[in-house]
């Protein structure tokens, strides 16, 4: 007998050691019996048998660990995980390798190796891969409204559930309506949200979220009360805004009032001060009509004294009655204190006006008096 790299000849006759899988990948829900089948043939007594498992962790991959041994005609643990849930599937020594894990959890989810050796049989195959896939059905989801549900505003409702392999999808539908969802709805069946926009109050009503993956599903339901203007609450607004537009206008007209009497008390108070006093330096005032007396030298003289009065105050003139020719004059004699009438239109009806209305005095001083009206 010839025995040479692992390979034995018996009669002309060669064998390896091989070992084989039935599925590259297998997949179980959680709490679920997972079974790993791994077989293998040799041509050598099982005395010499062993078997080791091995599993690479989806969640750890750096990171190997030993699920379970046979050596030596006996069994050992792996890792502490799976103390208890691990065994071989057949009675050991035998051709078959499989194993099973009873109630599969999340971790257990990996990349698991079958080693075989069988002193002296030795093989260039004796490992076996198989991928193991636990999957856990959707958690029961979280339902929640974003936005305002004031009638006219844009809201979405979302959903999501914290655990579900594979990945959940979400579908939302409203369960009291016909369509499921109305048309301007946008859903997004990965992200689990689905937008209402300009929402009213018949989009008020009891919704629900389905999520779902390949081994199950769950739901959430949404109670969506959309909240309508208080019909007080519109009222008190017209009024509001009615007593507002009242008040404003009270207060444009007590502002024009007020504008307008400031206007008319201003140009009385600058006609009340314009001045009537004429310096002897000054220009005379412009006349339009006007009664001059004068003594018979006063044309002539320098020192005479010029008092002017402005028919703009009323004081100056409290004869109603008098009308006086708008070119006329009265001219006084010093020596005899006779009046001489002129007037340029010919008419010596003209009665001197004095400013006082009084008399002339029998010695009068040099005094020319002018009523003028301003032009």
């Amino acid at each position: 007998m010839l025995q040479y790299l692992g390979y034995k000849q018996y009669n002309g006759l060669v064998s390896p050691l091989e070992v084989s899988v039935s599925s590259g990948s297998i997949q179980v829900a959680r709490g679920q019996t997972a079974i790993l089948p791994c077989t293998f043939t040799t041509s050598a007594a099982l005395t010499n048998l062993n078997v080791i498992w091995m599993v690479i962790p989806l969640s750890n991959a750096n990171q190997p660990e030993q699920v379970i041994l046979y050596q030596g005609g006996q069994i050992f643990g792996g890792a502490p995980q799976f103390y208890g849930r691990v065994g071989f599937a057949g009675t050991m020594p035998t051709t078959s390798a499989s194993i099973f894990i009873n109630n599969t959890q999340l971790s257990d989810t990996g990349t698991y190796q079958c080693l075989v050796n069988n002193l002296p049989d030795r093989g260039g195959r004796n490992i076996g891969v198989i991928g193991l896939t636990v999957l856990v059905p959707p958690s029961a989801p979280l339902c929640g409204i974003q936005g305002s549900l004031d009638v006219g505003s844009d809201i979405t409702l979302s959903c999501n559930s914290e655990e579900g392999i594979p990945r959940p999808t979400y579908l939302w539908e409203k369960l009291d309506n016909a369509p499921r969802l109305p048309p301007t709805a946008t859903q997004d069946q990965v992200q689990g949200t689905v937008t209402l926009r300009n929402i009213s109050t018949g989009s008020s009503g009891l919704y629900q979220c389905v999520a779902s993956n390949a081994i199950g599903t769950s739901t959430c339901l949404l109670d969506l009360q959309v909240i309508a203007p208080h019909p007080r609450s519109v009222g008190l607004i017209a009024g509001t805004v009615a007593t507002g537009a009242v008040v404003l206008v009270v207060c444009i007209v007590l502002v024009a009032v007020a504008l307008v009497y400031w206007k008319n008390k201003h140009k009385e108070e600058e006609e009340e001060e314009i001045p009537n006093e004429i310096r002897e330096d000054d220009l005379p005032p412009k006349c339009s009509a006007s009664t001059k007396a004068f003594h018979g030298d006063a044309s002539s003289s320098e020192n005479d004294t010029l008092t002017s009065s402005n028919t703009y105050n009323s004081r100056y003139w409290n004869d109603p009655k008098a009308n006086h020719a708008t070119d006329s004059f009265t001219r006084f004699s010093n020596n005899n204190d006779v009046r001489q009438p002129f007037s340029r239109s010919g008419s010596t009806n003209a009665r001197p006006v004095y400013a006082n209305g009084g008399h002339p005095s029998p010695a009068p001083p040099k005094t020319l008096v002018v009523t003028a009206t301003t032009a």
